[in-house]
């Protein structure tokens, strides 16, 4: 399991690392989950090594979601102001994403 959760944290840095140097303005834990995948599609490292660790991760994510909540409340007056765009584009994303993930789903998932 070590092993794991040293390949996804040095994919974390490589991403973070990506977007320091060409100056990205995506975060770089997106580029690092893209580049894991790539190394995993291209099987440079194994599923086995990262799943026990992913697996963990995922377990305790609600556990990394706390520190972006405490820190929402220090714009609360921004919250306050314009709460009803944030949930109407919630919303409206969310039924997009579950849309448009849908229909990828049909096109490119299994037909068992």
């Amino acid at each position: 399991m070590f092993k794991g959760v040293l390949y996804i944290f040095l994919f974390l840095i490589l991403g973070e690392v990506i977007v320091y140097l060409f100056n990205l303005s995506i975060a770089g834990n997106i580029i690092g989950m893209v580049a894991i995948f790539i190394a995993l599609k291209l099987k440079v490292i194994k599923l086995q090594e990262v799943k026990a660790a992913s697996d963990q991760f995922i377990k305790y994510m609600v556990l990394f979601f706390i520190p972006y909540g405490v820190g929402l409340m220090t714009f609360y007056d921004i919250l306050k102001l314009h709460w009803i765009a944030i949930v109407v584009s919630t919303v409206i994303s969310t039924i997009l994403t579950l849309y448009v993930t849908g229909i990828i789903l049909q096109k490119f998932g299994k037909n068992e």
